[in-house]
């Protein structure tokens, strides 16, 4: 495809997508994943049903949903390849999830031990902090503003 052709609107034949439904997650170890994103306020989700290979599926009490890929190996160096090496790969480098309250997902963090990565920090319509999950995967915080909820 080359450049970006400039388009900023939708073409008439583009598909008509209705909302996200889940983030796919590559992790090591199931248990300490669950237990690291549990702090974020997820839990199993008793309705995933049956899930082929190693899928387990996660929710929050807004609908939120997480697929934690249990087949990842650990990284040389500790090291996310999205991230953390000068090449830079193609793939989607982190998720960023909508909070009510920046200074309660600090304290969240704190209180399990997560360190803050970066932030906070105000970007334009957002305040916005940064973790690493257990394997080094990117998670981003974004409050926004008053006035940017739409």
């Amino acid at each position: 495809m080359g450049e970006a052709s400039g388009v900023t609107e939708p073409t008439s034949k583009a598909p008509q997508l209705l909302g996200f439904d889940h983030a796919g997650v590559r992790v090591v170890d199931q248990q300490r994943s669950i237990d690291f994103y549990a702090l974020l306020g997820f839990v199993l989700d008793p309705d995933a049903g049956e899930q082929a290979g190693q899928t387990v599926e996660l929710i929050n009490a807004h609908g939120v949903r997480l697929n934690l890929i249990v087949n990842g190996i650990e990284a040389p160096d500790n090291r996310n390849v999205l991230m953390d090496v000068s090449e830079k790969w193609p793939g989607w480098t982190h998720p960023a999830f909508i909070v009510e309250s920046l200074d309660a997902v600090i304290a969240a963090m704190e209180a399990g031990g997560i360190a803050i990565t970066e932030g906070p920090v105000d970007w334009g319509r957002r305040r916005v902090c940064f973790v690493r999950d257990p394997d080094r995967n990117v998670v981003e915080f974004d409050e926004l503003k008053s006035g940017h909820y739409d």
